[in-house]
């Protein structure tokens, strides 16, 4: 019997820091809640991303048989395809974003590059799980999982490549912008976490831990 096994593959889903402050002009500080606006976008379809992997890592690890396995599988692709249609309107609205000022129209050029390199890796794990959505007997599953392991560790090694590019531009821009965590009156500006929640850079996991491809295991071995 073949089991699925869930590996991490961490995903973006980060919060740039809206402002509320006197320090910088107020012409600035406009572009950067904008720009924070669209960038948090993230933090409601990642949430729902999460949401779907934590429930195909239960039926992976539940799985009988090759049906099983292809249904789990399945439910993987249609959960990273959505995202990735996601961070695909994501980026339109980047563009769309009106922005005058240079540092922030560059940050905003380099954060478009870091959220294109996430939807292609993701795209290439989504079509190496492909191989065992398709796979038309158990004999060759074992193959298929093999090839499929390869391709999702090559995306997963570029997600994590991206997550430390996308962590410093944020941090990068909440330093430009003069961000602060203090809130007023005991309250967070708006788009800002509560008091004593720092936001997550986008690149960091929690957002989701992908599960990738299955690996082979002994009936009831599965762990």
């Amino acid at each position: 019997m073949l089991t699925l096994r869930p590996r991490p593959l961490g995903v973006s889903a980060g919060a740039l820091t809206v402002l509320l402050l006197a320090g910088c002009g107020p012409s600035r500080v406009s572009q950067c809640n904008r720009l924070a606006e669209v960038v948090n976008q993230t933090q409601g379809f990642m949430s729902e991303f999460e949401t779907e992997i934590q429930s195909f890592s239960q039926n992976a690890s539940q799985v009988r048989n090759l049906d099983d396995i292809k249904a789990a599988a399945s439910q993987y692709t249609s959960a990273v395809d959505g995202v990735v249609t996601d961070l695909d309107g994501l980026v339109g609205d980047l563009r769309g974003a009106q922005l005058k000022d240079d540092t922030l129209v560059s940050f905003r050029d380099d954060y478009v590059g870091v959220v294109e390199g996430f939807k292609g890796s993701l795209q290439q794990a989504s079509s190496a799980m492909d191989l065992v959505v398709t796979v038309p007997s158990e004999a060759e599953l074992p193959a298929r999982i093999e090839e499929s392991q390869k391709q999702t560790m090559e995306a997963v090694s570029s997600i994590e490549q991206l997550s430390q590019t996308e962590s410093q531009l944020i941090s990068t821009v909440n330093s430009y912008c003069g961000a602060s965590t203090q809130p007023a009156a005991g309250e967070a500006p708006a788009g800002e976490a509560p008091a004593g929640q720092t936001p997550a850079p986008a690149g960091e996991v929690p957002a989701g831990q992908t599960p990738a491809p299955a690996e082979t295991a002994p009936a009831g071995g599965g762990q």
